[in-house]
């Protein structure tokens, strides 16, 4: 009786016998079918070209001379000059090829439409029978009427199509882009795959060229946000007074005791050896932050609500777009991402004519990661800001921590308006505070509801 060991061992030796004699078997029968003819397709070779052709040739060769045949000569003389004339096809397949991609815009809104064009041109008299693109497409922005297949592995969208340009040859195709998701979009790269006309031999290309495409939130009117025609972000004070705006550097002072050091310049002092004061510029310009939360739940590290956070965005735009339109300076600060930052987003007010732009452009690509509750936020954010600047929080909840810093900064001075997608108003009183509840913004949306 043998001992398990032993047992396992004999097994093992049999298995490995066995297997041995199938791969050999596999062998022979895939010989004996390259010899009677049929082909046999190797997905994983670059090239259906085997020794099998050079063994065939000779074996012919040699029964054409024996025989003195001329029929079996020829054939062996073809099976020598078709590999050759497909290796140098194969040579210069890709050689005065080019495929270009197009979009008809790179920046599109919520909702909108676009053409994507397809073009494959082949500048040699070598036709190209047959050309494969495999290009790298945005899993979530659909073709219409075609499919985008994700991979698996790399979770990228891809586009297959087949082209047969001919001699000088230019085919084109177009395709409309439908942009139903926001975001930032890579087009590219794509791989094109070609090969002789015989199909014995293939060769590979990676076009690097990529196109971008932005695609903005949604916006709303300022009917549908409800905002009043004046005033729509809380009473100017009537009895408003010029205040310095630390933004606007005018010069130097001497240093007074009622200054602090966070006004000291010092490298004036250093220069002059006595203690100086900057001097800023006075304005009674309005400045506004939108201030925008992307959680959507209390505790924004349980998950969110992708549609509630979608309206929440839309929102933030929409106020940039209308204050953009009344030349007021506007800035962003929110407690997203970018992707593959964990920094929030923070862009200071200005007026120039790319702002709006680039708010717009932060808001496509924030994320619903949330880097700090929006009441930090708020609290570490606001000394650094202009004293005279309005505060728009956007939020999609309006939970009690927030309210509270809500409060402390109205009782600070600030001015603030909340703008809220909660399925009810704050229950708590916010004296000097503009609210605005939009639950009809999210009527479709199962909102949560305040804690």
């Amino acid at each position: 009786m043998l001992d398990p060991s032993t047992q396992e061992r004999a097994r093992q030796e049999m298995q490995k016998a066995e297997e041995s004699r199938w791969k050999g078997r596999f062998s022979v029968d895939r010989s004996v079918a390259e010899l009677r003819g049929r082909r046999f397709i190797d997905h994983q070779k670059d090239t259906q070209f085997t020794d099998a052709w050079i063994f065939l040739g000779i074996l012919i060769t040699i029964a054409g001379l024996v025989a003195r045949n001329g029929f079996l000569l020829a054939g062996a003389v073809a099976l020598f000059v078709v590999p050759l004339l497909g290796a140098i096809w194969n040579r210069l397949a890709l050689y005065g090829v080019e495929y270009t991609r197009k979009l008809s815009e790179t920046r599109a809104f919520l909702g909108e439409t676009i053409e994507l064009t397809l073009e494959v041109r082949n500048r040699k008299f070598l036709p190209v029978t047959w050309l494969h693109v495999l290009d790298q497409f945005p899993a979530n922005l659909p073709v219409a009427g075609h499919e985008i297949r994700v991979n698996s592995v790399t979770n990228q969208g891809e586009f297959l199509s087949f082209w047969n340009p001919g001699i000088f040859g230019r085919l084109t195709r177009r395709f409309t882009v439908e942009c139903n998701k926001r975001g930032y979009y890579m087009y590219g790269p794509a791989t094109i795959s070609t090969g002789d006309g015989f199909g014995m031999f293939a060769r590979k290309g990676t076009l690097p060229g990529q196109q971008r495409l932005i695609v903005y939130p949604k916006l709303y009117p300022a009917e549908e946000l409800r905002l009043p025609a004046k005033n729509p972000f809380g009473e100017r004070a009537a009895d408003a007074h010029l205040v310095e705006d630390p933004l606007r550097y005018a010069g130097i002072r001497d240093w007074q005791p009622e200054d602090g050091l966070k006004r000291v310049h010092w490298k004036a002092t250093a220069r002059r050896q006595e203690l100086l004061s900057r001097v800023y510029e006075p304005t009674q310009e309005p400045q506004v932050l939108i201030f925008l939360n992307v959680a959507t739940l209390e505790r924004h590290w349980l998950g969110h609500i992708p549609e509630l956070m979608e309206r929440a965005v839309s929102v933030a735009g929409s106020l940039a777009a209308i204050l953009a339109e009344k030349r007021v300076p506007v800035g962003l600060i929110a407690n997203g991402v970018l992707p593959g930052s964990d920094q929030p987003l923070r862009l200071l007010p200005g007026r120039s004519p790319g702002q709006l732009v680039r708010i717009l452009e932060l808001l496509a690509a924030v994320t619903p990661f949330a880097s700090a509750p929006i009441e930090e936020l708020l609290l570490r954010e606001s000394p650094r800001l202009p004293w005279g600047a309005t505060l728009l929080v956007v939020t999609a909840i309006a939970h009690d921590d927030l309210l509270a810093a809500l409060i402390d900064l109205r009782r600070a001075g600030r001015k603030i308006a909340l703008f809220t997608l909660a399925e009810a108003p704050p229950e708590r009183l916010l004296p000097g505070i503009t609210v605005y509840h939009l639950p009809h913004l999210v009527a479709d949306v199962i909102a949560p509801a305040q804690v």
